[in-house]
């Protein structure tokens, strides 16, 4: 086994996510980084994070890769935990270095992946050693970690030069419009484990996406909404579109924007096309009816016009009857309960407000994804309406949540904490 070699350099490291303190390591020819909290030494396991060196990501912001998101959230978990330690490695461009990466980049440029790139160059698609990462947690008194990682090829090597690894803690990061694709690559050609939400037994996964000014209104007071969101933010809408077996509105955004609803910025399949339609409103030459792009399903209530109906249904569209709520309008956890018994496994609601609000309301919302654009409408429609909040220890809270820079604007990012103990299909059998 390589030996690290301690080199005089060790100091306070104050950042945006807590105190550390920074040595650097010089093993095989090799500087290592070590950025530590706590005391390390000890019986416990500590929080390792293996960070390959990327410039272009953690220095400069790329959005081509989720790299320096993720050095962030593993800083920021080992802050929260108070014992741990991030060892930065000098393998950019997963082990093929600056210049080959850059010349990767240009040839993703040309539509090739980040696997293929890397064989069109006459390159390994991850010429990473780990070795030198192993020696420092040695020299560290570190032999039993819980590894902060996706990649399954890091615990094998780890485990390889001596070091135990006893749990896996999955790393997440909020795709962006240029990465999704890298990261999809990531998941099916190279083995990493990018851990999805847990889908609910008894309807669909459920993500609501909407764009907002700073002071949280989705349109002007006339109702317009034409753009809220810059066009990065824009093609984010559409990369969640295909990523959605359906994407799900209310009448009135279609009375006033008369959306497609369809995948055009980014690639991918349309999604199924859901109008929440209680009155059967639905103008006969929307969009959505008249386009043939994709499938249209109305949900109305049982006391909808059957003679309306038909002449939706006529036009191509599938209408389906849920259960009505208390004011009339369509029972968001009947017509989710059918989705799912459809087939349907993930939805996307787009709006409008009063189905943004009832799905936050009634707890159905698995993901919040909003855009936040830098504007100021004062009067306007609000993104949501009453949650029955009557003091601020009731207010809505979440788990991973973050902000993540998306051209002009920000995006927000979370997953509402829900207490309802809703079975999902992970969970193991009852005890």
């Amino acid at each position: 086994m390589a030996v690290a070699q301690h080199v005089p350099a060790e100091a306070s490291l104050p950042t945006r996510s807590g105190d550390f303190r920074i040595r650097v390591f010089r093993t095989r020819g090799t500087e290592v980084v070590a950025i530590s909290r706590g005391i390390l030494r000890g019986p416990q396991p500590v929080l390792v994070r293996l960070h390959s060196e990327c410039l272009t990501g953690d220095a400069l912001g790329s959005l081509r890769c989720d790299c320096g998101e993720q050095l962030q959230q593993s800083l920021e978990t080992i802050a929260r935990a108070g014992r741990g330690v991030v060892l930065y490695l000098r393998h950019e461009g997963r082990g093929i270095g600056l210049a080959n990466k850059i010349r990767a980049y240009a040839l993703q440029d040309e539509g090739l992946d980040t696997v293929d790139a890397n064989v069109a160059l006459g390159l390994p698609v991850d010429a990473r050693d780990y070795s030198a990462a192993a020696a420092v947690l040695h020299e560290l008194g570190v032999t039993c970690i819980r590894l902060i990682t996706n990649n399954p090829s890091k615990i094998e090597a780890l485990r390889r030069h001596g070091v135990a690894v006893v749990e896996r803690v999955p790393i997440d990061t909020t795709p962006n419009p240029v990465n999704t694709r890298y990261l999809k690559v990531k998941a099916e050609r190279m083995g990493h484990l990018l851990d999805p939400i847990p889908a609910p037994l008894h309807r669909p996964l459920v993500t609501v996406h909407y764009a907002q000014t700073i002071d949280g209104r989705i349109a002007a007071r006339t109702g317009d909404a034409h753009w809220v969101s810059g066009e990065d933010s824009l093609r984010l809408a559409h990369e969640l579109r295909a990523q959605h077996d359906a994407v799900l509105v209310g009448i009135g955004t279609v009375l006033t924007d008369d959306p497609r609803l369809t995948v055009r910025l980014a690639e991918g399949p349309s999604p199924l096309r859901i109008i929440v339609d209680s009155h059967l409103r639905i103008p006969l030459e929307a969009n959505v009816l008249t386009d043939g792009v994709a499938k249209t399903l109305v949900a109305t209530t049982p006391d909808a016009s059957s003679e309306r109906a038909a002449e939706i249904h006529a036009r191509g569209a599938e209408i389906i009857r849920a259960h009505a709520a208390e004011d009339g309008t369509v029972d968001l956890r009947d017509l989710f309960k059918r989705l799912r018994a459809r087939g349907v496994r993930s939805v996307l609601v787009e709006g409008g407000r009063g189905i943004i609000t009832s799905a936050l309301r009634d707890g159905l919302v698995d993901r919040l994804t909003v855009c936040i654009a830098p504007k100021v409408l004062g009067e306007g429609i609000a993104a949501v309406g009453d949650l029955n909040v009557d003091y601020l220890r009731q207010a809505m809270t979440f788990q991973r949540s973050r902000f993540i820079a998306c051209g002009e604007d920000v995006v927000f990012y979370g997953e509402p904490r829900h207490d309802d103990g809703e079975p999902r299909e992970d969970d193991g059998p009852a005890a």
